[in-house]
């Protein structure tokens, strides 16, 4: 599905312009509609409609009597919001999700599979770098059989 990062700029009213290699693919796939969301301090979350669709449904059959699950339920579902790209491509980002994740001008797309990060651009790079120097040992103890 989507892969890859894509250094991009923010416009000066909060709007990213979905690059032209994964807009082609939501259109024709999902159509125009995307759900932008928060689960981190550091990132937001951006889904095709179609992809939204089954997280949220899991999100809505946690039990709503564990207070640490109905946290994370407000906070995925309460942020969430359908944005619709516009004939160039665009969504316009809610300010207040683009302020909460400290998101300036330069910002880094990330795919991941069914979905999109999106990052300040130094955060991302730090993560990065801190994925670079995950201990080999540590990670081979934890993903088993798992090998590219």
């Amino acid at each position: 599905m989507f892969g890859g990062v894509s250094a991009l700029s923010l416009d000066s009213k909060g709007r990213l312009a979905v690059p032209a290699r994964h807009r082609e693919m939501v259109l024709s796939a999902f159509g125009a509609n995307l759900v932008v969301t928060l689960d981190s301090p550091d990132h937001l979350l951006i889904y095709p409609e179609a992809n939204w669709r089954p997280v949220e449904e899991r999100l809505m059959r946690l039990p709503t009597g564990n207070p640490t699950l109905k946290a994370y339920q407000r906070l995925v579902l309460g942020h969430a919001e359908t944005l619709e790209m516009d004939a160039a491509g665009r969504i316009l980002l809610p300010a207040r999700l683009r302020e909460r994740v400290k998101l300036g001008k330069d910002v880094a797309l990330v795919g991941m599979g069914n979905r999109f990060e999106l990052w300040n651009v130094a955060d991302w790079d730090a993560q990065t770098d801190a994925a670079l120097e995950l201990d080999s040992a540590d990670l081979a103890a934890n993903l088993g059989d798992f090998s590219l």
